[in-house]
């Protein structure tokens, strides 16, 4: 697999920093709607979700369907930016309607905006129904789009973004792409973000439903984000 190589941050096995199942919701206001969902962890990054979001079935379970304008979030905290460390971030999602008229490009799941100084991204490229990723750091920025197309099917696919070494890449369900890059250290002081970036605007809303979401850092990572996927 891609994420075999060199870790960025030889000798530390990787860990769980977040993770979410969207299992339990526990509803906090009626009018604006806002639920918050614990972290699996135990690191305490309570998520919370807003606006026209709503519970539905998922896999095996409880999942949570972003409409606009809805998404979900939690407090910065400093052990959700990598550095300069191996590092991956794991969604499980479905999109039913087709996404090909789309002008913009929905977010999934990030940290950091496109101007920061470093940021973190999962988004989807509506045209071809294709996921990205998107990594800056202090030395470069990188787009990486998966060769994946038509995940507006209606089936449950499985996204990861990773590094490792010095190798990008995103990984759709079982299909690794990467490219060899050293975006240099990956942090800032944003909020984790999931399903769209803003509660004012519809832009870049991701329309769908996600079942779990998961951020893991050290050598291994992207095997370790992706284990809880599996049983969804």
């Amino acid at each position: 697999m891609a994420w075999a190589a060199l870790p960025a941050v030889a000798g530390t096995p990787a860990t769980l920093r977040v993770e979410y199942t969207f299992d339990r919701l526990t509803p906090v206001t009626i009018d604006p709607p806002t639920a918050t969902t614990g972290d699996l962890t135990g690191r305490s990054h309570l998520l919370t979700l807003s606006g026209n979001y709503a519970a539905v079935t998922g896999p095996t379970s409880p999942a949570v369907r972003f409409s606009p304008i809805s998404r979900a979030a939690t407090p910065h905290k400093a052990d959700l930016n990598p550095v300069g460390r191996e590092f991956a971030v794991t969604v499980v999602f479905r999109i039913a309607g087709d996404t090909s008229g789309i002008s913009d490009t929905p977010n999934m799941a990030q940290k950091g905006f496109y101007g920061d100084v470093g940021q973190w991204k999962m988004q989807l490229k509506p045209d071809v129904a294709s996921v990205q990723c998107r990594f800056k750091g202090t030395l470069d920025a990188r787009l990486i789009t998966s060769p994946v197309t038509g995940v507006d099917d209606g089936v449950w696919h499985t996204a990861t973004c990773w590094r490792s070494g010095n190798q990008v890449g995103v990984t759709v369900d079982a299909t690794d792409t990467a490219v060899t890059s050293s975006v240099g250290d990956i942090a800032n002081s944003r909020q984790m973000l999931i399903g769209a970036k803003s509660l004012s605007s519809a832009a870049d809303q991701f329309a769908g439903e996600i079942d779990y979401v998961a951020m893991a850092v050290g050598d291994g990572a992207a095997a370790v984000s992706r284990a809880g996927a599996v049983s969804r």
